[in-house]
């Protein structure tokens, strides 16, 4: 071979040329490169988008769920397989399992699985809707009449409390210390209260921050429950006499294990009354129809109490300890301003807490179907026991 020829004009284009040749190829291949980098790479941004989207189309089928079981006025809760399009996707939600655990308690363990492009993601969640009896440790109805409160010493405190302890359940909801259902109502409460007097209702607030008015409970409502609880048939009803007022003293109406349903009627008098002295106490559901409540004794009640009808009351008066654990409701049926008692003249020591363990007592008392009938106008929570992915 002659090198000098390659070494000559000719060679030297020649090593050029496939020096070009060669950065070409590299300029090629780098671009190759960067094209299946950049594909990939949006492949792979593409695909969390579209996982990231459908995990979202799942939750939103878990939050479409309880707007459906907020809405639901009865227990236990149904609800139907669904399928709900949406811009970006779609989801679909169905029901694992659904228990009634108690009277005032439904639960669903759905499963909602949301799609994207091609991506699908499913979590699964249990709910609970739980009832409450009262929206409040101190519940005023109906028409207002008069509203004294002069003890010593007083609390209604619609934080939830242990029936046992006592002790405040803080990751329970709060209820309010007290709510009205009318306006006339909620400015006669706060009218007679003083600053000193308005911070001895509590809630998640103190003072008057805990009175509220209401729409839960209507007055009709508190009626048509006195009703039913006292058509029951393990009621245990007592009658005023004609003279118009009834005296006990040392009663035990049931007990935690052993809950009743204790009912007392008035007449259309506007003086009946019932006086309670001695040592009292009782579980379960105590209704008091056409009548005042006088408590003069030592007084203790696990569970709920009403007092509804015409020319209604509570009167509290002495030094002896007085405890609800529950809710006391107070529904006046008769003309605001009647000629009856004061609707709430507590003189004496007295303590009301709010406890859903207790109201979950006085519920297994009620008659399912008045129960029911109650439903849509009962206050409720709602709580997501858990959430989860569920692995494809």
């Amino acid at each position: 071979m002659d090198f000098g020829k390659l070494a000559g004009p000719q060679g030297q284009q020649g090593i050029i040329l496939i020096t070009v040749l060669l950065i070409l190829f590299l300029l090629v291949a780098v671009g190759l490169g960067s094209i299946v980098s950049v594909h990939n790479d949006y492949r792979v941004t593409s695909n969390i988008r579209s996982a990231t989207a459908a995990l979202y189309l799942a939750e939103s089928g878990i939050e479409w769920t309880k707007e459906q079981i907020a809405a639901a006025t009865n227990l236990p809760l149904e609800l139907a397989d669904r399928t709900l399009a949406l811009r970006t996707g779609d989801f679909n939600v169905s029901v694992l399992t659904s228990i009634q655990p108690s009277p005032l308690r439904g639960q669903l363990v759905v499963r909602s699985t949301g799609n994207a492009s091609n991506a699908a993601q499913t979590v699964q969640a249990r709910i609970t809707k739980r009832y409450d009896l009262a929206d409040a440790a101190l519940v005023f109805r109906g028409a207002a009449r008069g509203f004294r409160l002069l003890a010593a010493s007083f609390l209604s405190d619609g934080r939830d409390h242990d029936l046992i302890t006592l002790a405040v359940l803080t990751d329970s909801p709060a209820r309010f210390g007290a709510t009205a259902g009318s306006v006339e109502l909620f400015d006669l409460i706060n009218g007679a209260l003083d600053e000193t007097r308005a911070n001895t209702f509590a809630s998640k607030n103190i003072g008057r921050r805990a009175i509220a008015q209401t729409d839960w409970l209507p007055r009709e409502l508190v009626s048509e429950l006195a009703d039913g609880i006292c058509s029951a048939g393990a009621a245990r009803i007592t009658a005023i006499p004609a003279s118009g007022t009834l005296a006990i003293k040392d009663q035990s109406w049931g007990t935690r294990n052993s809950p009743e349903i204790r009912c007392i009627e008035g007449t259309s008098d506007a003086t009946d009354s019932i006086n309670i002295m001695g040592n009292t106490s009782g579980a379960g559901i105590l209704v008091l129809r056409n009548l005042e409540m006088i408590v003069s004794g030592s007084f203790g009640w696990d569970g709920l109490i009403v007092i509804t009808g015409r020319d209604v009351g509570l009167r509290i008066t002495g030094l002896d300890r007085k405890e609800i654990t529950g809710a006391i409701v107070i529904n006046e049926t008769g003309a605001a301003l009647g000629s009856g008692p004061t609707l709430f003249d507590v003189q004496g020591n007295l303590r009301i807490l709010f406890s859903r363990q207790s109201l979950d007592l006085s519920a297994t008392l009620i008659p399912p179907a008045v129960l029911k009938r109650g439903f849509p106008k009962l206050p409720f929570t709602l709580h997501q026991d858990y959430w989860r992915t569920i692995s494809p």
